[in-house]
């Protein structure tokens, strides 16, 4: 008797057998955070709108994580480790595998005059030399600052739905693009080169030349590409973007988050396309700008 040899892709086959999660993967996860039994964020629109959470300014939808790339708090993200695709669990961290233990030594005093816009409360969220921090008392002319991540100290606990592997390199490129670099763009791989065109008007934007810097890192160590050309292109037609003011980098023990380049998403989940939604958050910008030339004409880089 002639043994029957099923005829299956090789991809179909290769993830039966990797099925579960670990470092270097691309997953797209909803998550719901609790801290005191109160939901206070959220990838999902329909729950955030019933725990009265919504905000017009989130984005909702599966969120993109780059395991190992930092994105999650280093508890979360080690109880991804081993699930499998399509999983669904919850897990509780304490303070030391979440946003890390209460500092006193980070609460420090500045005086009020070092706010020239708007007089600080507490409770505000500031930023005092590229430190983000919260205004924690106002006396007389002092004013106390907390340089603690908000979560600092807490219990969290998230409830988490693994949504999908992504496999595709291509696929990948555009996933990192849009999730770090906040902008949708032309991009395709040729000879472990990838190839990004940009609209030459992100030249307005002075978070780009940083941002593109640490977007190349990235698609280099993650995507393990020999290369990243910036091709800018000028045509003649509007172009809206939405880019973030790189953060200072949290690097505490204990799971704060430390992001990769000093770039962070600003929104849960991967967010629309720019001409969908131009920023409308503080250290966020837009510009919208026509150009007139009739043909086009690009000029490469690498990084």
């Amino acid at each position: 008797m002639t043994a029957q040899v099923e005829d299956r892709p090789f991809s179909n086959i290769r993830m039966e057998y990797e099925m579960t999660v670990k470092k270097g993967d691309f997953i797209r996860i909803d998550y719901t955070e609790f801290v005191d039994d109160q939901a206070i964020a959220t990838t999902e629109e329909a729950l955030a709108e019933e725990k009265g959470i919504y905000s017009e300014d989130i984005q909702y939808g599966p969120h993109l994580i780059v395991m190992g790339a930092g994105q999650l708090v280093k508890g979360f993200e080690d109880d991804l480790v081993g699930k499998e695709i399509g999983y669904s669990g919850r897990v509780e961290l304490g303070p030391e595998d979440a946003f890390g233990l209460h500092d006193p030594k980070k609460i420090e005093t500045v005086p009020l005059n070092r706010f020239k816009e708007e007089r600080p409360v507490p409770g505000m969220q500031v930023s005092i030399d590229d430190r983000a921090g919260t205004v924690s008392r106002v006396i007389g002319r002092k004013v106390s600052i907390d340089f603690n991540h908000p979560l600092a100290g807490k219990t969290v606990v998230y409830e988490y739905s693994i949504r999908e592997a992504v496999e595709d390199q291509t696929e990948r490129l555009k996933a990192l693009i849009r999730t770090f670099g906040r902008v949708n763009l032309e991009a395709e791989i040729k000879d472990e080169i990838a190839v990004i065109t940009v609209p030459w008007e992100l030249n307005y934007y002075k978070e780009w030349i940083m941002i593109r810097r640490g977007l190349a890192d990235l698609i280099i160590q993650h995507l393990g590409m020999k290369e990243v050309h910036y091709i800018e292109k000028h045509k003649g037609e509007k172009v809206r973007a939405e880019l973030i003011s790189p953060p200072g980098k949290e690097s505490e023990a204990g799971g704060a988050q430390e992001l990769p380049q000093g770039m962070e998403p600003k929104t849960i989940g991967e967010g629309p396309a720019p001409e969908e939604n131009p920023a409308s958050e503080e250290g966020s910008a837009s510009v919208e700008s026509s150009v007139s030339e009739e043909s086009s004409v690009s000029e490469e880089s690498s990084v």
